[in-house]
């Protein structure tokens, strides 16, 4: 990245064993262990607060049944700073997609927050994740969360509805919290093509229609570096909001340890 203004230039990160599927695999069989023993449910990536803010903003775009019409976000703005409005039209059975859904823990905040469990998938390319999952919600009494193991990569995963904001197939809603740093750290590549750049790509023809959302929150990328990677010419995606966080300054750049932004298919 320049610090005078210029053009911002995205290198990758060097690659390691938490880009690859044995990590994680061990990481969630260790923590599938934990669970069974000591109840145990397992790391919340990049914190509590961050969770909470995330589902804030959820609750203001994608309101659910138990969302308070006059609630007052602090969290979520554009690029000129101003709040965008609900998406859908208030309405409440949008279907949301949790790519690298770990522990669930976020599916399970949007299940006690009044979300649907109809309305909630999550996905991840390790088993031991979503036995890990599907075992906590068991104990939290959540029944009917949509958990599967599938590779976002290589697979096609269609919600189990066609009622959707546009009336058409596709996710109204993307969350991922982490899943995108662990793939660029990853030496892997398909038909030649390395698997940080195949990933925008494919996120955005999971949203398929006009008005999805991805809402990713990474600790490796910047916000320029993120909105450098993921919109551009061949992605339909666009700039929609950012969850504020306070920032640090260093070597004449600016950044926060969290950074959350929302992309948003284009009409």
């Amino acid at each position: 990245m320049t610090d005078d203004g210029g053009t911002i230039e995205v290198e990758s990160l060097v690659p390691s064993r938490l880009g690859t599927q044995a990590y994680w695999d061990d990481n969630y069989g260790r923590e599938l262990s934990n669970f069974c023993e000591a109840g145990d449910e397992g790391e919340v990536w990049f914190g509590e607060a961050s969770s909470d803010e995330i589902l804030d903003w959820i609750a203001r775009y994608l309101p659910s049944p138990m969302t308070p019409t006059k609630l007052s976000f602090s969290t979520g703005t554009d690029e000129d700073g101003q709040l965008p409005g609900p998406l859908g039209n208030g309405r409440t059975d949008s279907q949301i997609l949790d790519v690298g859904c770990g522990n669930g823990q976020l599916l399970f905040l949007l299940a006690q927050g009044g979300y649907s469990v109809d309305c909630l998938t999550g996905v991840d390319y390790s088993a031991s994740s979503i036995e890990l999952t599907s075992q906590i919600a068991r104990a939290k009494g959540i029944q009917g969360l949509r958990l599967e193991v599938r590779d976002v990569l290589r697979d096609t995963i269609e919600p189990p509805h066609r009622t959707r904001i546009s009336g058409s197939k596709g996710w109204d809603l993307i969350t991922d919290k982490g899943t995108f740093d662990a793939i660029c750290l990853s030496e892997e590549t398909i038909d030649g093509k390395k698997l940080e750049a195949i990933y925008p790509e494919k996120i955005y023809d999971l949203l398929v229609k006009p008005g999805g959302i991805f809402l990713i929150t990474s600790c490796n990328w910047t916000e320029e570096e993120l909105i450098k990677k993921f919109v551009s010419p061949n992605i339909g995606f666009k700039f929609h909001s950012k969850i504020p966080r306070a920032c640090f300054s260093f070597g004449g750049s600016k950044g926060s340890t969290i950074t959350t932004i929302a992309f948003q298919t284009c009409s």
